[in-house]
């Protein structure tokens, strides 16, 4: 069994891992045609800032055993058999496996995100709280529909399987579950934000056990599924696809440090060359250096505002800085109007420099995504509007603009 399967891999730097309940496997999330993860990674702003990734591992109701003699496999015995026989183990040795997963599999990423279904939230609860060094990677934690405190439908299971290790685990009142919610409780500062999630028809774990204790209030939601359709969000209008999905953009948004922001490399193709906000600066005579800075810039700050505009997040506060850059600018151009700066180069060098000078004072923003960079990408969006007077000269104006498209469209 191979123990993770990539949905998404784009070596970004946070990771959502799904973590897969009693029985189930990458089938728990939907078809290969259509499932919650594949469902996510249509989301631009989730691609791009995410891999996806599923966990496997062994979990069956009744297991099939292979005799043993004297301890070893009847089939090794005769050299039949090439790999150890898959079995059912307990909810905290699945923990360590996790674990393991966590640090091997996972360590290129800075930050991971569990998704986990059923049994899967319990194994992540082990994990996250024997294992600190590991677990520190993990910065949020979506519980969906859970057995915390376990589920009467497991006493029903072990009629079919006896002594099933998974099943023992999983009923309320058991050993495994009284110390990992002791636990829990005890460590609740160490461990991850979590959201419980519960289906309001689950008729394998109650809304009781679907939440587990904690020492504030939790945060919960609830949907209108069953304990199987809720890993299986039927459209992107399901409650617990919206809600998925905001968590998610929501990390992005919030959590990401002021060293981690939104920055994507840009690799120049040609594909800004025909901008206004470029023509502008090559009828100016800027540098080439200058100008590829420009482009990269402005295609963070058009990724940054796509994205914010459409999550709805700090528009006014966006506008706002806008207006405050764009005075910046006109400070900057008074100053070769007045002879105080001496060319375009030198005019543009200005202004980046000023905005990066100001980034924490007069642009100060409480949006985490913002830095300066993305700042001074503004400054060429507001260049790209031919309603905006943005120039890079004293002399220069629209003619020129267009003398300048129509020579390129001639060396085309």
């Amino acid at each position: 069994m191979i123990p993770i399967q990539y949905i998404h891999q784009k070596n970004n730097k946070n990771l959502i891992l799904f973590v897969h309940g009693f029985t189930g496997g990458i089938d728990t999330w939907g078809t290969d045609k259509e499932s919650f993860p594949s469902m996510l990674i249509e989301e631009e702003v989730i691609s791009s800032s995410y891999d996806l990734m599923c966990v496997n591992y062994y979990s069956k109701i009744v297991e099939f055993y292979i005799p043993r003699v004297a301890g070893k496999s009847f089939l090794r015995m005769f050299g039949l058999g090439k790999s150890a026989t898959p079995k059912n183990i307990g909810i905290a040795e699945l923990g360590e496996f996790l674990k393991s997963i966590v640090e091997f599999y996972c360590s290129p990423y800075k930050n991971v995100i569990i998704v986990a279904h059923s049994m899967g939230g319990l194994v992540t609860k082990s994990f996250l709280l024997n294992n600190k060094t590991e677990s520190k990677k993990v910065k949020l934690f979506l519980s969906l529909a859970v057995p915390h405190n376990g589920t009467d439908w497991a006493r029903l299971g072990e009629a079919l399987s006896k002594n099933h290790p998974q099943l023992i685990d999983l009923k309320p009142l058991s050993k495994t579950l009284n110390g990992i919610n002791t636990k829990w409780i005890h460590n609740q500062v160490e461990m991850p934000k979590t959201i419980y999630f519960y289906g309001q028809y689950d008729e394998v774990v109650s809304v009781e056990s679907a939440i587990a204790y904690e020492n504030a209030e939790p945060t919960k939601v609830a949907c209108n599924d069953d304990h199987f359709s809720i890993t299986k969000p039927s459209s992107k209008d399901s409650l617990v696809y919206i809600a998925v999905k905001k968590y998610l953009v929501d990390f992005i948004v919030n959590f990401q440090s002021e060293n981690d922001m939104l920055v994507k490399p840009f690799k120049d193709e040609g594909q800004l060359d025909h901008e206004i906000f470029v023509l502008k600066l090559l009828v100016a005579d800027v540098h080439k250096t200058l100008v590829h800075n420009a482009k990269s810039t402005f295609f963070n700050a058009e990724y940054m505002r796509k994205f914010l505009i459409h999550q709805s997040i700090g528009i006014e506060e966006l506008t706002a800085l806008y207006s405050k850059i764009e005075h910046l600018y006109s400070i900057a151009f008074g100053k070769i109007l007045g002879g105080t700066i001496k060319d375009s180069n030198d005019l543009v060098t200005e202004i980046h420099q000023n905005i990066l000078d100001e980034d924490k004072a007069f642009l100060k923003s409480t949006i985490p995504l913002i830095d300066a960079y993305h700042k001074t990408g503004m400054l060429h969006q507001l260049a790209n509007d031919l309603e905006k007077d943005v120039w890079w000269a004293k002399v220069n104006s629209i003619n020129d603009l267009q003398c300048l498209r129509e020579a390129m469209k001639e060396d085309d």
